[in-house]
């Protein structure tokens, strides 16, 4: 069967450049409209870019892919300075405080939990934390261990490496870290947000590349994955009915995932220790679980979630690469030693996620993703950047329990060890 000529976000290459051009010239020219216009505009434009070069050029496309390139890429042109202050002023506002990261993960969050089964989701919720916590614990003695080639004590290694690397991201993890730290040292917070920040930013990072190798194994070696099903207890998965999305189906799903949102964002006002996503998973575990809802708003829900990803996913990971990850910064305060500490720190976790995974009833693969590689990211935003290179978006709801759960033990264990500091 002969391909047709080559699209990018569905238009001809031609068309496709000639709005790029028009997007770099409003940039340079400082007329990129503020505001979600502009920044919407701008991350899907340069999203679908990067998408269409990760999945068509020669070895990216087997080893990274167009997820792992729009993340990269977009933090090597900022690196380079190749986006006016401006613009990446405009993105940032758009992404991190206008809440298009909020609106994507909102309706990935509850695309997803409806489409799964209910027993399923039952089933694998109870199993996926003590999987976590036991890959946590052995990449957290790895980083004891390896953290004496770089002349840290047991402790120091902990408190400033692996307690960083598995604490929940930035704003939830390092940000309130390094304010804890600094309350018990009466150091600088701003010194040791500097200081713990590349074990943060790289353990995101190297857990996106692992996602793009563990989805190309997984294609090698069928046997370890299931495909994005997590649970692998011989028990046969329910196929959901194909979706057929109406407009009607859309709106619909679009109220239900910014309802939830709401009223977990009111319930963490009340109890502040669990956050906005965390009451939002529990909230529609406990609606999924019961059948609240009838199936054909259900139904609606994970139509719109599938839209969500496939008309914004690219734009998300690009706002992450522009907005959240400084390679500048990173570059210049970590060495050969240290990366490679991190990467092996990575791989205990990854590796112990999917032998206990695999002893517990899951698929190797899909434990090692949801158990392991999303303990070591930077939050919400991070998990979508490693379950979409790994291409197992299924997990998300999974990945955000971990990630929500483990990251306040994290901070937790932070906050007392540093106690003992001396």
């Amino acid at each position: 069967m002969e391909k047709g000529p080559a699209e990018i976000a569905g238009f001809p290459v031609r068309l496709y450049l000639i709005i790029l051009g028009l997007t770099v010239a409003a940039m340079y020219t400082d007329a990129l409209p503020e505001g979600m216009v502009g920044g919407m505009i701008a991350l899907m434009v340069f999203g679908e870019a990067f998408n269409y070069i990760g999945n068509h050029a020669p070895v990216v496309r087997t080893y990274l892919g167009g997820s792992v390139i729009c993340i990269l890429g977009a933090a090597v042109v900022r690196a380079c300075g190749l986006i006016p202050d401006s613009s990446l002023a405009i993105m940032d506002e758009f992404v991190n405080r206008q809440g298009f990261l909020v609106f994507y993960i909102a309706a990935l969050i509850t695309g997803s939990l409806f489409n799964i089964d209910r027993g399923l989701l039952l089933r694998a919720t109870v199993k996926i934390l003590p999987t976590a916590v036991t890959a946590i614990a052995a990449g957290m003695a790895a980083v004891c261990i390896l953290g004496l080639f770089l002349g840290n004590s047991f402790l120091e290694s902990l408190l400033y490496i692996g307690i960083p690397m598995t604490s929940g991201g930035m704003t939830a993890g390092a940000v309130p870290l390094s304010g804890m730290y600094a309350q018990a040292t009466g150091a600088d917070a701003g010194q040791i947000l500097t200081r713990i920040a590349p074990a943060t930013v790289l353990g995101n990072v190297i857990a996106i590349i692992y996602g793009a190798l563990a989805d190309r194994l997984g294609k090698k070696r069928p046997e370890l994955s299931g495909g994005g099903n997590l649970v692998n207890d011989g028990k046969p998965v329910p196929e959901r009915p194909p979706m057929k999305p109406t407009f009607q189906n859309l709106l619909t799903g679009l109220f239900i995932a910014l309802a939830f949102y709401q009223l977990g964002a009111v319930l963490h006002r009340f109890v502040t220790i669990i956050p906005t996503y965390a009451w939002m998973i529990i909230l529609v575990v406990l609606v999924k679980g019961t059948g609240l809802l009838s199936e054909k708003i259900e139904d609606a829900t994970r139509e719109w979630g599938q839209f969500a990803i496939k008309a914004w996913t690219a734009a998300a990971l690009t706002g992450i690469g522009f907005t959240l990850i400084d390679l500048r910064t990173i570059l210049s305060t970590i060495t050969p030693l240290y990366l490679v500490i991190i990467i092996l720190v990575e791989t205990v976790i990854t590796l112990t996620a999917a032998a206990v995974g695999k002893m517990v009833g899951f698929y190797p693969i899909e434990s090692a993703i949801a158990a392991g590689m999303c303990t070591t990211n930077m939050g919400g935003s991070g998990n979508v950047a490693v379950l979409s290179s790994s291409g197992r978006m299924e997990l998300l709801p999974f990945a955000q329990i971990v990630t929500r759960s483990c990251g306040a033990l994290m901070l937790t264990i932070g906050g007392v060890l540093i106690q003992m500091m001396p």
